[in-house]
């Protein structure tokens, strides 16, 4: 679970990392991290609503296979991460993720988080041209749909 830690440490850092708008991305390992500060518009895993309890701020992480994870974090420091790869852009300033994993963290457990597989996809636009939304909609292994908004408030990534 290494790689967990370090993304639970980056995480932590995401409202500290300086902001510099030819490289707001920062390196952990084979790994890009990117955070974006805005509103969490919708989190919905099956019945369960979570955007009350999301905290304003996403993580987005790129991996060198093309595995593309954003990472909603919530107010109690769990995560609920739509993880897949990437897809084709649809145009220059947007991009697609075919979602095969939602991961949920546990309470009480953050290096066990249950991985559920899914099939769906994640949108989003460039964040760098202002406001952008990550929209993510798709449906779990267990038959239950998962649905969720973010959207920044236009400041630069971190």
């Amino acid at each position: 679970m290494r790689g967990f830690e370090l993304l639970v440490a980056a995480i932590a850092a995401v409202p500290a990392m300086p902001v510099n708008l030819a490289h707001a991305q920062t390196s952990i390992g084979d790994a890009t991290a990117m955070g974006l500060t805005g509103a969490c518009d919708k989190l919905i895993l099956g019945k369960l609503k979570l955007a009350d309890s999301c905290s304003g701020k996403l993580l987005n992480m790129s991996y060198a296979d093309g595995r593309i994870g954003f990472y909603f974090i919530r107010d109690d420091g769990r995560i609920v991460t739509f993880s897949g790869m990437d897809a084709p852009n649809r145009t220059p300033d947007s991009d697609v993720v075919k979602v095969d994993n939602v991961i949920i963290g546990v309470k009480g457990k953050p290096n066990d988080p249950e991985v559920v597989a899914a099939t769906g996809t994640c949108t989003y636009g460039n964040p760098y041209k202002g406001e952008a939304t990550v929209s993510c909609d798709g449906t779990m292994s267990h038959g239950q749909r998962f649905s969720a908004r973010f959207t920044s408030d236009g400041k630069p990534p971190t």
